[in-house]
């Protein structure tokens, strides 16, 4: 496809998005601009990359504010997730063993593929220093470890949010010195694959766009 083409198409997903944006169709705007943001880094049109991931971060930070509004203050705890997920609960759950970081990432997808707002964070068992591994797989899999919650059969909604944060951050944290140019972003768009509500990694990557867009 020449060049103007496809720049065209960018632009045109582009305003699609900014058009869902302001009807609040949050689900679509992160579609619209997610669908932008891909197709521009494929074409190395860097510059319409970093514009596309400003909608599709605050498409985000929309629905990962409806879920928490949903969650009445406290995350659902789950210890096993269907394996025929049509549809998941809206709100914020916590994935303990025997849920695997694999049944977080399919209750995303069916979320998203459903418009219900959901953030789904996967714990492992404890470490021995006593730790908790916290993960999520996508293009790639993002491990952290952060310290247990005042109540270990109770975490709170504020710990849970925490541990998603410190999952973004070391997400950026493992590739701040290894990578550069066309692999951090590449590196960076994997690992927002994986966690995709850390507002942050949005920056990290939008950052690394403009730097090669020079």
């Amino acid at each position: 496809m020449p060049a103007k083409t496809k720049t065209s198409q960018i632009e045109s997903q582009l305003a699609a998005a900014e058009k869902a944006m302001k009807a609040a169709h949050w689900f679509e705007a992160e579609r619209k601009s997610l669908t932008a943001l891909d197709t521009a880094i494929a074409a190395e049109a860097y510059g319409l990359a970093a514009d596309a991931t400003l909608p599709l971060q605050e498409a985000r930070r929309q629905r990962t504010l409806m879920a928490i509004d949903a969650c009445d203050g406290a995350p659902n705890i789950l210890d096993q997730v269907e394996p025929e997920l049509e549809t998941v609960d809206p709100g914020v759950h916590l994935l303990i063993p025997h849920a695997v970081a694999a049944d977080a990432r399919r209750m995303r997808v069916a979320a998203i593929q459903n418009e219900v707002p959901m953030i789904a964070v996967c714990r492992e068992p404890d470490t021995r220093a006593g730790e908790v591994p916290i993960v999520a797989i996508g293009e790639v899999t993002v491990r952290t470890y952060v310290s247990p919650p005042e109540d270990p059969e109770s975490p709170s909604l504020e710990w849970l949010l925490a541990a998603m944060e410190a999952l973004g951050d070391a997400a950026i944290a493992r590739h701040e010195l290894e990578v550069r140019g066309p692999q951090r972003i590449a590196a960076l768009r994997n690992a927002l694959d994986s966690v995709p509500e850390h507002e942050k990694l949005h920056q990290a990557l939008a950052e690394a766009l403009r730097k090669a867009a020079g």
